[in-house]
């Protein structure tokens, strides 16, 4: 992925460069004020126009993404196996440590003190999903896990000088 937005960035970097150099070559040469206004006009028109199909097309496609429990709901199925979870400095507490693979888990996150972000990496380091542990409130977070393998849950939230410490694991099998 991020070999892909860097030829991406490096294309763009290279078509900028192509166009600046176009307007340079071209700022030596008068050019008549109707004209100049004729295409700034277009410009204004259609390209105003093109970034609003760009926006609307962009938010109507992450609306299949969204992190909301309804939505994950419907994409994922109501949980099969729910997970009781607390956060307190500088440990997380877990109701279950092994999870079933392919199964969508619900995690009920809460925490006893000040607010921790629960977050869970793959057994590769990527972070799969995260919300936030709050105290006197409980966040609901579904979720499907497709590779077995031991998974980290580490604290994303600064919450005091033991912050870093504040990671435990379960296993999907």
């Amino acid at each position: 992925m991020q070999v892909g937005v860097g030829v991406v960035f490096f294309l763009f970097v290279i078509l900028w460069t192509a166009v600046l150099w176009w307007v340079a070559t071209r700022a030596s040469r008068p050019t008549p004020y109707e004209a100049v206004t004729r295409v700034v006009s277009w410009l204004r028109r259609w390209g105003t126009l093109a970034v609003l199909v760009v926006l609307a097309i962009a938010f109507v496609v992450s609306l299949f993404f969204l992190p909301y429990r309804a939505s994950r709901a419907a994409r994922l199925g109501e949980p099969s196996v729910t997970v009781e979870v607390t956060g307190r400095m500088w440990a997380w507490e877990l109701s279950r440590t092994t999870l079933p693979l392919g199964q969508t888990v619900e995690f009920v996150v809460t925490a006893t003190d000040v607010n921790h972000g629960f977050g869970i990496f793959a057994p590769d380091g990527r972070l799969v999903t995260q919300v936030q542990a709050m105290p006197g409130y409980t966040n609901r977070l579904l979720y499907r896990f497709d590779e077995p393998g031991t998974y980290t849950i580490r604290c994303l939230e600064f919450c005091a000088t033991g912050h870093h410490v504040m990671r435990t694991e379960f296993v999907v099998e």
